[in-house]
Parts: C-alpha cells; sequence; structure tokens
C-alpha cells in the first residue's frame, strides 16, 4: 500500500520540484541582471566618492600630505591648525553669511514666482515666463559670471551708470570688502533660483483644481486658499527645497571664485573655496581634508536636523 501510495504521489512531486527550481533558476537570472546594471554606478561610486570620503576622515584628515613630500601621521595637529587659521573663522561666518542672504530667497521668491505663473491663464505667457526664471540655471556660472562681472564693473557697469544717473555715488561692487559678499549673492540668487521655482511650479501644478474650486465655492479667499489649501499640501516639496538649498549655499564655489576670486582677501571667499585654495593653491592637502571633514559635518547636522523636524510640519496627507 505504501508502495502504491509513493508511485502515485511521484509523478505530482517531480512537477512541483521543477516548477520550484525554474522559479529559481529565473529569480537567479534576473538578479544577476540587476546587479549587472547597478555594477558600473556602484563601482564609480564606491571609486570616486565612498573610498575618498573614507580616506579624507581616516587618513588624510590626521596626515601632512603636500603631494611634494611622503605623507606624515600627525594626528590632531590639522585639527587643532584650525583655531590657529586667521581665514577660517571668516570663510566660516562668510558661508553662513550666504546661507542667510541666498536661502530665503530662492526659498520665498522661488515660491511667490511659481504661484505667480501658476496663476497665470495665458498659456504663451506661462511658457515665457517659466522659461525665463530657469533659463538662468541652464547657462554655465563661468560664462555668466563674465557678463555680470563686467555689469558690476566701477568704471563701465551698467549699476554703477544708473547709481551715476541718479546722482548717487557708484560703489565698488567688486573691489570692495564691504560689498563683494553681498555682490556674489545677489549673482548666486538670481543665476540660481530658477531651481527652487521649478520645483515649486511642478508641485503646484500637481495639485488638483477641485480643492480650490470647492473652498471658493464655500466663500474662501485667495489667500485662505492658498496658506490654508495648497501651502500645506506643497510642504513635502517645500521640505525638499529647504534641504537641498541649504546644502547647496553649504557647497557654494562657483560664484565667487568665477566673480571675486573669493577677494578682495576672503571677503568673499566661502568654506568650499578654502579648501580649494588651501588643498590646489597651497598644496596642503593634509590640512584641506580637515576642512572637509568639518564642512561634511555641518552639512550632515543641519541635514540630520531637517530631517528630524519635518513630520512636525511636513503633510503628506495628499489624495
Amino acid at each position: 500500500m505504501q508502495t502504491a501510495n509513493q508511485a502515485f504521489t511521484q509523478p505530482r512531486q517531480e512537477p512541483e520540484i521543477e516548477r520550484r527550481r525554474a522559479q529559481r533558476r529565473r529569480l537567479i537570472s534576473e538578479s544577476l541582471v540587476g546587479y549587472a546594471f547597478l555594477a558600473p554606478s556602484v563601482l564609480l561610486f564606491t571609486v570616486f566618492i565612498a573610498i575618498p570620503i573614507i580616506l579624507t576622515v581616516s587618513v588624510l584628515s590626521f596626515s601632512n600630505y603636500s603631494l611634494l613630500a611622503p605623507m606624515k601621521f600627525t594626528g590632531l595637529d590639522n585639527y587643532r591648525a584650525l583655531f590657529a587659521d586667521p581665514d577660517f573663522s571668516t570663510v566660516m561666518l562668510n558661508t553662513f553669511k550666504f546661507i542667510s542672504f541666498i536661502a530665503p530667497l530662492h526659498i520665498v521668491l522661488g515660491l511667490a514666482l511659481a504661484v505667480g505663473v501658476n496663476a497665470m491663464k495665458n498659456k504663451v505667457f506661462k511658457g515665457l515666463y517659466r522659461t525665463v526664471f530657469y533659463f538662468p540655471l541652464v547657462v554655465t556660472t563661468a560664462s555668466i559670471a563674465i557678463v555680470w562681472g563686467y555689469m558690476f564693473d566701477y568704471n563701465f557697469g551698467v549699476f554703477d551708470y544708473y547709481l551715476r544717473r541718479l546722482d548717487l555715488a557708484p560703489i565698488h561692487w567688486l573691489t570692495s570688502t564691504s560689498w563683494s559678499l553681498l555682490t556674489v549673492a545677489i549673482f548666486s540668487a538670481w543665476k540660481f533660483i530658477g531651481n527652487a521655482f521649478l520645483y515649486y511650479l511642478i508641485g503646484l501644478q500637481n495639485i488638483p483644481e477641485s480643492y480650490s474650486e470647492a473652498a471658493s465655492i464655500d466663500g474662501a479667499s485667495a489667500a485662505q486658499i492658498f496658506f490654508k489649501i495648497k501651502l500645506p499640501l506643497l510642504t513635502p516639496i517645500l521640505f525638499f527645497v529647504i534641504t537641498i538649498t541649504l546644502i547647496n549655499c553649504f557647497q557654494m564655489f562657483d560664484e565667487p571664485y568665477f566673480l571675486t576670486k573669493g577677494g578682495p582677501g576672503v571677503s568673499s571667499q566661502t568654506m568650499a573655496m578654502h579648501i580649494y585654495r588651501k588643498g590646489f593653491g597651497e598644496f596642503q592637502i593634509g590640512y584641506a581634508s580637515t576642512l572637509g571633514v568639518v564642512l561634511f559635518i555641518l552639512v550632515l547636522v543641519v541635514t540630520f536636523i531637517q530631517f528630524s523636524q519635518q513630520k512636525k510640519w511636513v503633510s503628506n496627507d495628499f489624495e
């Protein structure tokens, strides 16, 4: 009887086993294909990002290395040198000044521009303004900085030309320690505000009009519709814009480098530019790595604070 049962169940078990084996082979094959597609990206990330970060934090920041002499382990000497560096506190203060000026402009003015463009009924003007506000972001910083450098020129720049026409004193935009920082900030705000503008515009266009129409029927004003309906639904985009804007401001390099070279002196030099000057201008690779670690920690702390606080004000109840 047992032999008969085994003979009866054997034909049923064999197809099931073969099916499972085929399914397992298919999963392995699909996994290998997926890993093959991921391999180039993982390899590039490992070689050019992960390994340099690990070496910077664990080796270079604790060493004296100048590319011209063998590397020497110096312990915490580079971190002690931060307090003896006369330019460190200045560039840190410059970086936070840039953030305090540029971040609110990008976050608030970018939102205002997006609301205005989104409210336009004429599709031609809507597309035109959308292109105008985003276009500066497409143009390379190096090329457009040359144009702005001429506009800020003391002798024949357009800004000082109109100041003279109004019988006002011209300003040394690029050569004054009092104005160079603000000059770079104005240029950066104009150049990169299109990034925040585009994200806001996409977010506003994804909010169904039925919400606004229902609120309007109930007697809500345009301001109430925006602050009570649209803005809460836009908070995920707002959180994203705030986060990337702060990160980009901490890493600002192109604008002061091409417009003022960080000068006069270090009056418009940022932390990222200070790292570049120490590493590739003075060949203090070890000390530059220490500065990079400090900047990395600052960005990490700010980003962590942003993510830890997002649940208190970011609404994800979009239906």
